[in-house]
Protein backbone atom coordinates (compact mmCIF):
# COMPACT_ATOMS: atom_id res chain seq x y z
CA UNK A 1 0.00 0.00 0.00
CA UNK A 2 2.84 2.41 0.79
CA UNK A 3 4.41 1.57 -2.59
CA UNK A 4 1.10 2.32 -4.36
CA UNK A 5 0.72 5.64 -2.52
CA UNK A 6 4.27 6.62 -3.46
CA UNK A 7 3.61 5.80 -7.14
CA UNK A 8 0.42 7.87 -7.18
CA UNK A 9 2.24 10.83 -5.62
CA UNK A 10 5.03 10.56 -8.19
CA UNK A 11 2.51 10.40 -11.05
CA UNK A 12 0.86 13.55 -9.74
CA UNK A 13 4.19 15.39 -9.54
CA UNK A 14 5.06 14.31 -13.10
CA UNK A 15 1.70 15.52 -14.41
CA UNK A 16 2.12 18.88 -12.73
CA UNK A 17 5.64 19.16 -14.09
CA UNK A 18 4.44 18.38 -17.61
CA UNK A 19 1.74 21.04 -17.34
CA UNK A 20 4.26 23.63 -16.15
CA UNK A 21 6.85 22.76 -18.78
CA UNK A 22 4.32 22.85 -21.63
CA UNK A 23 3.08 26.22 -20.42
CA UNK A 24 6.60 27.62 -20.32
CA UNK A 25 7.42 26.35 -23.83
CA UNK A 26 4.38 28.01 -25.42
CA UNK A 27 5.35 31.06 -27.45
CA UNK A 28 2.20 33.01 -28.38
CA UNK A 29 2.39 34.75 -31.74
CA UNK A 30 0.38 37.30 -33.69
CA UNK A 31 -3.10 36.46 -35.00
CA UNK A 32 -3.02 34.84 -38.43
CA UNK A 33 -5.73 33.14 -40.46
CA UNK A 34 -5.42 29.33 -40.26
CA UNK A 35 -4.92 26.94 -43.17
CA UNK A 36 -7.95 25.05 -44.49
CA UNK A 37 -9.10 22.41 -41.99
CA UNK A 38 -6.83 23.84 -39.29
CA UNK A 39 -7.49 22.40 -35.83
CA UNK A 40 -10.25 24.56 -34.26
CA UNK A 41 -9.51 23.68 -30.61
CA UNK A 42 -8.30 26.51 -28.32
CA UNK A 43 -7.21 24.13 -25.53
CA UNK A 44 -5.57 20.71 -25.47
CA UNK A 45 -6.72 20.31 -21.87
CA UNK A 46 -9.23 22.64 -20.22
CA UNK A 47 -9.82 22.99 -16.48
CA UNK A 48 -12.40 25.21 -14.80
CA UNK A 49 -10.50 25.08 -11.51
CA UNK A 50 -6.86 25.46 -12.54
CA UNK A 51 -4.27 26.05 -15.24
CA UNK A 52 -5.02 24.65 -18.70
CA UNK A 53 -2.99 23.54 -21.71
CA UNK A 54 -3.41 25.59 -24.91
CA UNK A 55 -3.42 23.96 -28.32
CA UNK A 56 -0.29 24.20 -30.42
CA UNK A 57 -0.21 25.75 -33.86
CA UNK A 58 -2.04 28.67 -35.43
CA UNK A 59 -4.49 29.17 -32.54
CA UNK A 60 -1.57 30.33 -30.33
CA UNK A 61 -1.79 33.60 -32.20
CA UNK A 62 -5.38 34.17 -31.11
CA UNK A 63 -5.46 35.87 -27.72
CA UNK A 64 -8.61 34.46 -26.12
CA UNK A 65 -7.49 35.34 -22.58
CA UNK A 66 -10.42 37.76 -22.26
CA UNK A 67 -13.10 35.17 -23.00
CA UNK A 68 -14.55 33.18 -20.12
CA UNK A 69 -15.44 29.73 -21.44
CA UNK A 70 -16.13 27.95 -18.14
CA UNK A 71 -19.93 28.13 -18.61
CA UNK A 72 -22.06 27.99 -21.72
CA UNK A 73 -23.10 31.59 -20.94
CA UNK A 74 -19.83 32.92 -22.31
CA UNK A 75 -18.58 36.30 -21.02
CA UNK A 76 -16.13 38.54 -22.90
CA UNK A 77 -13.99 41.34 -21.46
CA UNK A 78 -14.50 44.84 -22.89
CA UNK A 79 -12.64 46.52 -20.01
CA UNK A 80 -10.49 45.20 -17.20
CA UNK A 81 -13.65 44.94 -15.10
CA UNK A 82 -16.60 44.65 -17.51
CA UNK A 83 -17.80 41.66 -19.55
CA UNK A 84 -20.46 41.48 -22.24
CA UNK A 85 -22.89 38.60 -22.71
CA UNK A 86 -26.06 37.80 -24.65
CA UNK A 87 -28.96 39.46 -22.82
CA UNK A 88 -31.08 36.33 -23.37
CA UNK A 89 -28.36 34.02 -21.98
CA UNK A 90 -26.77 35.70 -18.96
CA UNK A 91 -24.67 34.29 -16.16
CA UNK A 92 -26.09 34.40 -12.65
CA UNK A 93 -24.91 37.24 -10.44
CA UNK A 94 -22.67 35.82 -7.72
CA UNK A 95 -21.24 33.12 -9.99
CA UNK A 96 -17.62 32.53 -10.90
CA UNK A 97 -16.07 33.94 -14.09
CA UNK A 98 -12.97 31.97 -15.10
CA UNK A 99 -10.27 33.16 -17.51
CA UNK A 100 -7.04 31.60 -18.77
CA UNK A 101 -4.21 33.76 -20.09
CA UNK A 102 -2.26 32.98 -23.26
CA UNK A 103 -0.12 30.46 -21.38
CA UNK A 104 -3.12 28.80 -19.78
CA UNK A 105 -2.79 30.43 -16.35
CA UNK A 106 -6.04 30.32 -14.37
CA UNK A 107 -7.78 33.43 -13.03
CA UNK A 108 -11.04 33.54 -11.08
CA UNK A 109 -13.39 36.50 -10.63
CA UNK A 110 -16.99 36.85 -9.42
CA UNK A 111 -19.86 38.48 -11.30
CA UNK A 112 -21.37 41.05 -8.92
CA UNK A 113 -23.71 42.97 -11.25
CA UNK A 114 -25.40 42.35 -14.58
CA UNK A 115 -27.62 44.70 -16.61
CA UNK A 116 -29.27 44.70 -20.01
CA UNK A 117 -27.84 47.32 -22.35
CA UNK A 118 -29.58 47.35 -25.74
CA UNK A 119 -31.12 44.60 -27.81
CA UNK A 120 -29.38 41.33 -27.02
CA UNK A 121 -26.41 42.94 -25.22
CA UNK A 122 -25.91 42.63 -21.47
CA UNK A 123 -22.93 43.85 -19.45
CA UNK A 124 -21.60 42.44 -16.19
CA UNK A 125 -19.27 43.83 -13.54
CA UNK A 126 -16.50 41.73 -11.98
CA UNK A 127 -15.66 41.96 -8.28
CA UNK A 128 -12.19 43.29 -9.17
CA UNK A 129 -10.28 44.13 -12.36
CA UNK A 130 -8.25 41.52 -14.19
CA UNK A 131 -4.46 41.87 -14.67
CA UNK A 132 -3.08 43.22 -17.94
CA UNK A 133 -2.28 39.68 -19.15
CA UNK A 134 -6.01 39.13 -19.72
CA UNK A 135 -7.24 40.89 -22.86
CA UNK A 136 -10.06 43.43 -22.89
CA UNK A 137 -11.13 43.54 -26.52
CA UNK A 138 -11.61 46.76 -28.47
CA UNK A 139 -14.78 47.48 -30.45
CA UNK A 140 -14.88 48.81 -34.01
CA UNK A 141 -14.94 52.61 -34.22
CA UNK A 142 -18.33 53.89 -35.37
CA UNK A 143 -18.44 54.77 -39.07
CA UNK A 144 -21.21 56.14 -41.28
CA UNK A 145 -21.08 53.14 -43.61
CA UNK A 146 -19.89 49.78 -42.20
CA UNK A 147 -20.77 47.82 -45.37
CA UNK A 148 -17.10 47.57 -46.50
CA UNK A 149 -16.88 44.85 -43.81
CA UNK A 150 -19.04 42.59 -45.99
CA UNK A 151 -17.02 39.65 -47.26
CA UNK A 152 -14.30 39.88 -44.61
CA UNK A 153 -13.33 36.70 -42.73
CA UNK A 154 -14.68 36.63 -39.18
CA UNK A 155 -13.56 34.35 -36.35
CA UNK A 156 -16.54 32.75 -34.61
CA UNK A 157 -16.34 30.97 -31.24
CA UNK A 158 -18.62 28.33 -29.74
CA UNK A 159 -19.56 26.80 -26.37
CA UNK A 160 -16.99 24.00 -26.82
CA UNK A 161 -14.05 26.44 -26.89
CA UNK A 162 -13.38 26.22 -30.62
CA UNK A 163 -12.64 28.72 -33.41
CA UNK A 164 -14.39 28.78 -36.79
CA UNK A 165 -14.11 31.09 -39.78
CA UNK A 166 -17.12 32.53 -41.56
CA UNK A 167 -17.60 35.68 -43.65
CA UNK A 168 -19.55 38.87 -42.99
CA UNK A 169 -22.77 38.67 -45.03
CA UNK A 170 -24.48 41.89 -43.97
CA UNK A 171 -24.08 44.67 -41.43
CA UNK A 172 -26.23 47.66 -40.54
CA UNK A 173 -26.50 50.19 -37.74
CA UNK A 174 -27.47 47.62 -35.07
CA UNK A 175 -26.70 44.06 -36.23
CA UNK A 176 -24.23 41.95 -38.17
CA UNK A 177 -24.78 38.57 -39.83
CA UNK A 178 -22.42 35.95 -41.21
CA UNK A 179 -22.37 33.31 -43.92
CA UNK A 180 -20.34 30.17 -44.43
CA UNK A 181 -17.24 30.27 -46.58
CA UNK A 182 -18.19 27.46 -48.96
CA UNK A 183 -14.54 27.08 -50.00
CA UNK A 184 -13.41 26.61 -46.37
CA UNK A 185 -10.55 28.98 -47.14
CA UNK A 186 -9.57 29.20 -43.46
CA UNK A 187 -10.08 26.53 -40.82
CA UNK A 188 -13.59 25.15 -40.55
CA UNK A 189 -17.15 26.51 -40.52
CA UNK A 190 -19.93 25.57 -38.11
CA UNK A 191 -23.70 25.65 -37.76
CA UNK A 192 -24.17 27.46 -34.47
CA UNK A 193 -26.70 25.81 -32.15
CA UNK A 194 -28.51 26.30 -28.85
CA UNK A 195 -25.89 26.96 -26.16
CA UNK A 196 -23.60 28.95 -28.48
CA UNK A 197 -25.51 32.16 -27.68
CA UNK A 198 -23.32 34.97 -26.38
CA UNK A 199 -20.08 33.52 -27.71
CA UNK A 200 -18.03 36.29 -29.32
CA UNK A 201 -16.95 36.85 -32.92
CA UNK A 202 -13.86 38.83 -33.90
CA UNK A 203 -12.31 40.51 -36.89
CA UNK A 204 -8.52 40.36 -37.14
CA UNK A 205 -7.08 43.85 -37.51
CA UNK A 206 -3.29 43.85 -37.59
CA UNK A 207 -2.21 42.37 -34.26
CA UNK A 208 -5.60 42.81 -32.59
CA UNK A 209 -8.79 40.85 -32.26
CA UNK A 210 -11.70 43.30 -32.51
CA UNK A 211 -15.03 42.27 -30.98
CA UNK A 212 -17.80 42.68 -33.56
CA UNK A 213 -20.62 40.42 -32.31
CA UNK A 214 -21.98 38.07 -29.65
CA UNK A 215 -24.27 35.35 -30.97
CA UNK A 216 -28.02 35.77 -30.94
CA UNK A 217 -28.93 33.46 -33.82
CA UNK A 218 -27.77 30.04 -34.95
CA UNK A 219 -26.65 28.82 -38.36
CA UNK A 220 -23.70 30.87 -39.63
CA UNK A 221 -24.38 33.34 -36.80
CA UNK A 222 -25.82 36.81 -36.29
CA UNK A 223 -26.12 39.23 -33.41
CA UNK A 224 -25.65 42.78 -32.19
CA UNK A 225 -23.00 44.80 -34.02
CA UNK A 226 -20.51 46.27 -31.55
CA UNK A 227 -19.54 48.97 -34.04
CA UNK A 228 -23.06 50.38 -33.74
CA UNK A 229 -23.36 53.95 -32.46
CA UNK A 230 -26.44 53.18 -30.36
CA UNK A 231 -24.94 49.99 -28.88
CA UNK A 232 -21.75 51.84 -27.91
CA UNK A 233 -23.66 54.81 -26.46
CA UNK A 234 -25.84 52.58 -24.27
CA UNK A 235 -22.92 50.31 -23.31
CA UNK A 236 -20.68 53.23 -22.32
CA UNK A 237 -23.47 54.68 -20.13
CA UNK A 238 -24.19 51.43 -18.25
CA UNK A 239 -20.48 50.66 -17.78
CA UNK A 240 -19.94 54.14 -16.29
CA UNK A 241 -22.83 53.62 -13.89
CA UNK A 242 -21.28 50.35 -12.73
CA UNK A 243 -17.69 51.65 -12.42
CA UNK A 244 -16.73 54.93 -14.15
CA UNK A 245 -12.99 54.16 -13.91
CA UNK A 246 -13.24 51.67 -16.78
CA UNK A 247 -14.67 51.82 -20.29
CA UNK A 248 -14.13 50.14 -23.64
CA UNK A 249 -11.79 51.38 -26.35
CA UNK A 250 -12.34 51.46 -30.11
CA UNK A 251 -10.12 50.95 -33.14
CA UNK A 252 -10.46 52.04 -36.74
CA UNK A 253 -10.74 48.87 -38.79
CA UNK A 254 -8.44 48.72 -41.79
Amino acid sequence: MMWLTRCLQLSGFLALGLLASCSQELTPGDPVLPPPKGNPEIFRMYRRDGDSLKSRGWSNGMDLSGVSFDRRETATLVSQRHVVMAAHFQRPVGGKVIFHDRRGKFLERTLIQCRNVYGDVAVGLLNQPVPAAYRAYPLPAVVDDPTPLIGRPVMVTDQNRRLFFHKVRLVNRVMIAFEHDVADTHGWGKELIKGDSGNPSFLIDGQELVLVETHTRGGPGAGPFYGSAIVQEKLRKVMAEMDPRYTFRTVNLR
